[in-house]
Formats: C-alpha cells, structure tokens, sequence
C-alpha cells in the first residue's frame, strides 16, 4: 500500500481549542474597533444629508420670497398647486419619531422645523443626532438673525439663544443642527 498510514495517530489534522479561541479574540477585538467607526460614519452621513435637504428647503423659501415678498405660511405654498419651489418636503433624518410635529413648528411631519419673523429672516431647524428637539420657537431670540450653517464641523456654534450641534463633545452630543437666512 502506497501513501499515509491511515491507521497511525497523526498531529496536524485540526486546530486546538486554544488556537480558536486566539482567532475568536481577535474577531471580537476587531469587530469592536470597526463597529464604532461605522456608527460615526452613519452618523456624519445623516448630519451631511440633514444640512444638505435644509439647504435645498432654504433655496426654496428664498424663491417664494422673492415671488411674493413674503416666507410661506406651511408647506403647501412650495410645493404646489401653483408654482412649484420644491418638488417634495424633506424629513430630517434624526426625526424618526415625530418628537417636532407640525403643532410644535415642523414644516411637515417628521419634518425639519420652520421659524420665521417678520418676513425678514427664517430658521429651518433638525433635531441633530440625539434626535431630541432643543430649539423651539418660544426660545428662538431672533435680536440678531445670522445666515448660514449653526452646529455641525463647519457652523456656528450658539446663535439664536442656543448652542448647536458639536460634533467634537461626541458624535451623539446634543444639540440641532440649523441653516438660517436669507
């Protein structure tokens, strides 16, 4: 008979218990430091998305404005029947739950908040990543309106009575995210 006893007792067949549990620790080690990583990354992603549907939203308030001299009362006067400004209302995307509804100033439902004075200035407003609506149109000292970006890597981090969004107390630290104009 040609080849390998098949009868002797031979080592190298298999893994030990010890060397599986090694690969198994070193999964789990991995798996720890790359599932954070990934929430971080949904989590600026959502802030990215959040900022740029407001800024779409902006443009359209500032295109009614400019037709009629006035912001929108709700929703309906950009998105038809006569002209269109928008083709849709986007949700905020930290806004799963309906915690601001159009009673507490949501453009729509689950909806990014719509404050506006005097038809000289406008605050569209998401709940930010801890999905809990700080600003409220109670709070809002609209003494010195800003335009532009509030909370996120890039904008203002108080203004209008509040601290925004900082991304540098933690990626669920509280805080909304805001653009303001005109």
């Amino acid at each position: 008979m040609c080849g390998r006893d098949l009868n002797k007792n031979s080592k190298g067949g298999g893994f030990t218990l010890v060397e599986l549990m090694v690969v198994v620790t070193i999964i789990a080690i991995l798996i720890g430091i790359a599932v954070p990583n990934f929430m971080g990354a949904v989590t600026r992603a959502k802030v990215a998305r959040a900022f740029a549907d407001m800024r779409s939203l902006g443009n359209a308030l500032e295109m009614y404005w400019v037709d009629n001299d006035t912001y929108p009362a709700d929703s309906s006067d950009l998105t038809g029947p006569n002209l269109v400004y928008i083709t849709s209302i986007p949700e905020d995307p930290f806004n799963d739950s309906k915690s601001r509804s159009v009673g507490e100033g949501a453009i729509i439902e689950k909806g990014f908040g719509y404050y506006t004075t005097n038809d000289t200035a406008w605050l569209l407003v998401s709940n930010g990543p801890d999905k809990h609506p700080d600003v409220t149109s109670s709070g809002i000292n609209w003494a010195s309106p800003m335009v532009g970006q509030l909370g996120g890597w890039e904008g203002a981090k108080t203004g209008y009575g509040y601290s925004w969004y900082d991304p540098t107390s933690g990626l669920n630290s509280s805080g909304d995210l805001g653009i303001c104009g005109p």
